[in-house]
């Protein structure tokens, strides 16, 4: 094979794999731009929940409706003194679906609604919403919001990487907990992860919990970790 012969297809794999890189970083984009506008129109929908009570569809045509917003303490930055740190908000919508969870963190219907007793497990995408879960660590505090508008202070108490098999992190308890799930690990963004990263975290102060909330929750959605 001659010299440029070589060439030649040397460049037509440099050329493919540029074209390839850029194929990925678009579709990457794409998603991350559909997550955050998503979030939007989701925070819409849920300001109206909070006035009247009742539950919006964040679109005309979405199958599901926000039922929680879920607030993130950031760690303190650098140079900053010890200022208070800001959080990130995230909506919670009813039902962790694979479209679902395209648009935002879902709760698995499954677990305990927000507000009411025992665990409350969220799902997310490590790639867009939950992909502020990386590098989290016990002590953080997060904050849910509940259709009622009453706030939920809790405190990280435990994070952990276990099989897609090991379910019992998700089972129902007589205590308040929150449970969020989002696969592992958060450099690889390939589809089929088997594992997945667990943050289990509790009140800060216990929480007498009113069983009615989140009742009107349509638990007729499939839920679906991932």
């Amino acid at each position: 094979m001659s010299m440029r012969v070589t060439q030649q297809i040397q460049i037509g794999l440099l050329v493919g794999l540029v074209l390839i890189g850029i194929t990925l970083f678009g579709k990457g984009f794409y998603m991350q731009a559909k997550a955050h506008f998503a979030q939007y129109l989701i925070e819409q929908a849920w300001a109206k929940t909070l006035i009247d009570g009742q539950s919006h569809k964040p679109w005309s045509w979405a199958d599901t409706y926000p039922v929680a917003k879920l607030s993130i303490e950031q760690a303190k930055r650098p140079n900053h003194f010890d200022g208070p740190a800001s959080n990130d908000s995230l909506y919670v919508l009813a039902g962790a679906s694979g479209r679902n969870l395209a648009f935002g963190p879902a709760l698995v219907l499954s677990s305990a609604p927000a507000g009411a007793q025992g665990n409350t497990v969220i799902a997310g995408h490590r790639d867009t919403h939950f992909a502020m879960l990386n590098g989290i660590s016990v002590g953080r505090r997060l904050a849910l919001q509940t259709a009622a508008g009453r706030e939920i202070v809790y405190q990280v108490v435990a994070t952990q990487v276990v099989h897609e098999s090991q379910t019992e992190l998700m089972a129902p308890s007589e205590d308040n907990r929150l449970t969020l799930i989002t696969c592992y690990p958060f450099d690889v963004l390939q589809g089929g992860a088997e594992l997945r990263f667990v943050v289990q975290a509790i009140p800060v102060e216990p929480e007498t919990a009113a069983q009615s909330e989140g009742a009107t929750v349509d638990r007729t959605l499939e839920p679906k970790v991932a």
